[in-house]
């Protein structure tokens, strides 16, 4: 007879990281160059006559960084499971903490910034607030979208907050709630309906295309993790974790990173309207990465042979092990 003993290896997720560390060297570096050179100051938009070389250059890398990750998640799908053992991970709730911290700044910007055009006090450009068609102007401005992004980010918050006290405190009976873990998600699709809301030349768009591809794969990741927080549809789904987080993780940094060295170094300022330079960013990049390595798995299954003198129980072991 035959028997299976499994070993569960952390190859996927450290190819991951070194996969996006390798994409992150590459294409960071490009992309500040980019920021200070050929950006606009305040739309974020490439400038009339902008480098070609160097966008379809930038194009490659983030096709690159997507279809990897994607390659290899499908090829392992089978194999791709998560460690679910409770136990004191005290890098992911350190991370969680410092993500459910900076997405409540975001809560408090976005209801600012809806409190402040609701009052009137906020003028948007190009927008004048009409007394018979105030519903459009508020949905047009970004404001509705803005509070929707303050209510879900406050759920998206605590939810990430629980997490925190679960993994550094694994022995206490807390549990995750299932309902709170779709508000992530929600709170991602609130901030992409926040940047679509804004005037875009869709020919020219450079930092809001970053942050809509990476906020659209940090979605799918957040989605696959809730699937399989809520036992929802669950079957099979991590290897949509690997197939979207590091992407995610590694467009949230190129959007960041770059934005601020211009804010902080340069002329090419962003306007203080624009959310895409949020905190959270960086560390729900961070997060994943600590959230790869710590409970991506491959399931690798080695036939071993066994004693031939050992009856065979196998009734009597499932039921003890019920």
């Amino acid at each position: 007879m035959q028997s299976s003993e499994i070993k569960s290896p952390r190859g996927t997720a450290v190819f991951l990281l070194l996969f996006g560390a390798l994409v992150m060297a590459a294409g960071l570096p490009l992309r500040i160059w980019q920021q200070f050179h050929l950006v606009e100051s305040q739309t974020g938009f490439w400038l009339p006559g902008a480098s070609r070389a160097t966008i379809i250059l930038l194009y490659v890398i983030l096709g690159v960084l997507i279809v990897v990750p994607f390659v290899a998640g499908v090829m392992q799908r089978k194999q791709l499971t998560l460690d679910i053992a409770r136990r004191s991970r005290m890098a992911e709730g350190c991370a969680a903490i410092v993500a459910a911290v900076t997405i409540v700044v975001g809560v408090a910007l976005a209801l600012h910034f809806a409190i402040s055009v609701f009052s009137g006090q906020a003028t948007i450009e190009g927008l004048t607030p009409q007394s018979n068609n105030r519903v459009q102007f508020f949905i047009r401005s970004g404001a509705a979208a803005a509070l929707l992004e303050a209510v879900f980010g406050l759920g998206a918050a605590i939810f990430f907050a629980n997490l925190a006290f679960v993994n550094l405190f694994p022995s206490k009976q807390v549990y995750l709630n299932r309902l709170l873990a779709i508000t992530p998600v929600l709170w991602v699709i609130a901030r992409v309906l926040r940047r679509f809301s804004r005037t875009i030349a869709y020919l020219r768009i450079s930092d809001l295309f970053l942050t809509l591809v990476a906020l659209v794969l940090l979605m799918i990741f957040l989605l696959a993790f809730a699937q399989i927080l809520a036992g929802v549809n669950n079957s099979g789904k991590e290897w949509r974790l690997a197939a979207a987080g590091i992407p995610a993780a590694v467009l949230l940094l190129l959007g960041f990173i770059p934005r601020v060295a211009a804010y902080w170094f340069g002329s090419n300022l962003i306007a203080p309207q624009d959310a895409a330079m949020e905190l959270a960013d960086p560390a729900l990049a961070i997060f994943i990465c600590i959230f790869l390595y710590e409970r991506l798995l491959k399931l690798d299954k080695l036939d071993t042979p066994e004693e031939l003198d050992e009856p065979e129980e196998p009734e009597q072991l499932q039921a003890g092990e019920a």
